[in-house]
């Protein structure tokens, strides 16, 4: 079953591959939950879906990962680890909010936190090279999942999304395109700073 029409997984991993990838994701949970204690990191083996997500119960905080991400050949423990990232960006990224979801950071500042400030608690001084060599294999794999979106528009494309990991990961500022793609999508066209 794939939740909202996230794409699914379609050829397994031999059994040895699914073994090493999920001692992987552990691995990264426990560097996550000893970062980021005050999220709750869940996997969900079973299912085929590529995908995570954050989401909240009541105050609670939580990161899911699908098996169907964790399995994919194009992702490796540093796309892993910034997917993980970005997810927990959803929760600590701060301003500017989504403007659907105001309790969680928008999609783009999301990704620039993640780079920027997860990425170097995670990786510590390996953390730009990481951070780079995972936004090249996200890229990678937006791009071979593109052709299953395509009545989906997302706020920012893959290009842009790339953009912004790099520019976190190098110090930079945000790049135009996601300031464009906010102000598109936001109610009066300004980043607030709530």
């Amino acid at each position: 079953m794939s939740f909202l029409d996230w794409p699914t997984e379609e050829v397994l991993p031999s059994l040895r591959s699914q073994q090493h990838r999920r001692r992987v994701l552990l691995v990264l949970f426990k560097k996550f939950r000893r970062a980021f204690p005050e999220v709750t990191y869940e996997l969900l083996w079973e299912s085929p879906t590529i995908n995570a997500q954050a989401w909240r119960l009541g105050s609670a905080r939580f990161v899911r990962v699908y098996g169907g991400l964790v399995r994919h050949p194009a992702i490796t423990k540093y796309g892993l680890a910034l997917m993980l990232a970005h997810e927990t960006g959803h929760h600590l990224g701060g301003s500017p909010r989504d403007p659907a979801m105001p309790w969680m950071t928008w999609q783009g500042q999301a990704d620039y936190w993640a780079a920027s400030v997860a990425m170097p608690r995670i990786w510590g001084p390996r953390a730009c090279a990481a951070t780079l060599r995972a936004a090249r294999e996200i890229l990678k794999l937006h791009r071979m999942l593109e052709s299953q979106f395509e009545d989906d528009e997302p706020d920012l494309s893959p290009d842009c999304r790339y953009s912004i990991l790099r520019s976190g990961a190098v110090g930079l500022d945000m790049p135009s395109c996601a300031l464009e793609a906010f102000a598109s999508i936001s109610h009066d066209g300004r980043i607030s700073e709530e």
